[in-house]
């Protein structure tokens, strides 16, 4: 009975409830579009096993492994942000001048994603000017090809990184993204909607049941 009392609800107001889906669409698509930078640069990087001495395959994946997870978190850091401008590609004006505002920005305009069982790393830069994007690209993969051995206390020879693919420009955000936030949004706001009329409907009945209606 319960069932029969919801869908008749829902037949009742499906137009509102439509519109509350659009709504809640256009919202989403609205943040997604003005919550992020214009465009993203992206290249993934291997991490290579190269160097390690013993043979055994696992203990080689491992060192890899490790050496990923390693240069994923240091990628955050202050130090990482100063190699960064060091390189001279990219504008020092690029960041705030407080040092908590400079990891702020630095934090919020790189992003890593890790595959560390392959070894693989993938960097995206986020800017609203594509060229200022590319910038911090190029200064990223050279601290990280050139002077990540800063970071991994291997001495003064680094160890071997190569780009896999990339730099990669993209408007931002992504279609991917914006079908999700577009349809997400409807579906969470016909959902919303739907159980706020029953809940009104039954608020409603049981309030007048003791009225005889």
């Amino acid at each position: 009975m319960a069932n029969v009392s919801f869908f008749s609800v829902l037949r009742r107001n499906a137009g509102s409830i439509a519109f509350i889906g659009i709504l809640a669409s256009a919202l989403g698509m609205a943040f997604v579009f003005l919550s992020g930078a214009d465009y993203e640069v992206r290249t993934d990087y291997l991490v290579s096993q190269e160097g390690v001495e013993s043979k055994d395959y696992y203990t080689v994946a491992r060192s890899a492994e490790y050496m990923g997870k390693i240069l994923g978190e240091v990628m955050y850091s202050e130090k990482f942000m100063n190699a960064s401008l060091e390189t001279g590609k990219m504008s020092q004006d690029f960041f705030p001048a407080g040092k908590q505002d400079r990891l702020r920005a630095w934090s919020s305009a790189v992003k890593v994603e890790k595959q560390l069982d392959l070894g693989i790393l993938s960097v995206t830069v986020l800017h609203d000017n594509d060229r200022e994007a590319m910038r911090v690209s190029q200064a990223v993969s050279q601290v990280l090809i050139e002077k990540n051995n800063l970071f991994l206390g291997t001495g003064e020879k680094p160890v071997p990184v190569s780009i896999l693919s990339g730099p990669i420009v993209e408007r931002n955000p992504s279609m991917k993204e914006v079908l999700a936030a577009v349809f997400g949004g409807f579906f969470f706001g016909v959902l919303i909607a739907s159980v706020l009329f029953f809940l009104k409907q039954e608020v409603f009945r049981k309030e007048l049941k003791p009225y005889g209606v």
